[in-house]
């Protein structure tokens, strides 16, 4: 590669090529000056001095206004490639100086989401991203990306609010679970037994919430709950406590049950989905995009 010289590189401003692309377009010096908010003798003078430093010819004035000579045309659509190339230099050089703070909610316990996996992939589509991570339940995580104060979110369930653009990660097996002692009784019932059972429910901001409500109204099952928790982990140790059953991610309930912690209701299961959302006002955000497209790639997901 030959060294950089300054004798190399003519000393041509790129508002001259804007103004030589815009005169091109127009075919008007007055509505190119108009358009470029420039007087029509300063229009005059870029256009003069790209005709002088390379000695060609670029327009003819016609009847009709300015027409490309055949070398005019040639110089436009490069000027115009140039023109593309120094926007995509100064967007590249903002972006590599530019740290962008994103707020990303997660469900509790976010062994499933993969975090060091997202960031990483994050950070080669957006350099110097600088990423907080809030836990909380689903609901809170819904009203968070709504009002502006996360970026983006992992949820389960199925969020419907228009305000959201939903993107479905992968389903979630999730089961009725007991206390490990209880577990012959159980491993015997039925769906009018099961509701015999204490249980115990999560907040109406939680996604388990409504799952729980439609798996019971799917069986014509009611229950009245004993008590309310919303954190995965609280869930377990009440159970463990023998305080009664409740609803559990099936990837939770699995290890628990090889504890002997808990017991999974053999009978049935639901299936709800994982999401990440984001707010359909911010859909075009660098940072939002980025984190679409670290998700879409980790999780193999295809448009």
């Amino acid at each position: 590669m030959a060294p950089f010289s300054r004798e190399s590189i003519n000393p041509m401003d790129l508002n001259q090529l804007k103004t030589f692309i815009t005169v091109a377009e127009l075919a008007s010096l007055t509505r190119a000056a108009n358009q470029l908010f420039l007087s029509q003798p300063a229009v005059s003078a870029h256009i003069k001095s790209l005709e002088s430093e390379f000695n060609i010819r670029l327009f003819k004035r016609t009847p009709r206004g300015m027409e490309l000579t055949p070398t005019g045309i040639i110089m436009r659509d490069e000027a115009r490639v140039a023109l593309e190339a120094a926007r995509n230099f100064i967007h590249k050089a903002r972006a590599l100086n530019d740290t962008s703070i994103c707020a990303l909610g997660t469900i509790a316990v976010p062994v499933i989401l993969n975090l060091p996996g997202v960031l990483s992939e994050l950070r080669q589509r957006h350099h110097n991203v600088n990423l907080t991570i809030q836990q909380n339940i689903s609901g809170h995580i819904i009203d968070s990306v709504i009002s502006g104060e996360l970026d983006a979110g992992f949820v389960i369930g199925n969020p419907s609010d228009e305000r959201l653009e939903v993107l479905i990660i992968s389903p979630i097996s999730l089961c009725i679970v007991g206390p490990w002692s209880w577990r012959e009784r159980l491993s015997k019932a039925e769906w009018k037994d099961i509701q015999t059972f204490p249980w115990i429910a999560t907040p109406p901001k939680c996604s388990f919430s409504t799952i729980s409500r439609e798996f019971f109204d799917r069986n014509n099952i009611t229950f009245t709950p004993s008590m309310v928790a919303d954190q995965e982990k609280t869930l377990t140790d009440l159970v463990c406590m023998e305080m009664g059953l409740t609803l559990m991610r099936e990837d939770i309930a699995l290890p628990a049950q090889d504890d002997k912690q808990v017991y999974i209701w053999p009978k049935e299961k639901t299936v709800s989905q994982l999401c990440f959302i984001w707010s359909r006002s911010r859909a075009s955000s660098p940072i939002i995009t980025a984190l679409i497209d670290s998700v879409k790639t980790l999780w193999s997901i295809v448009d």
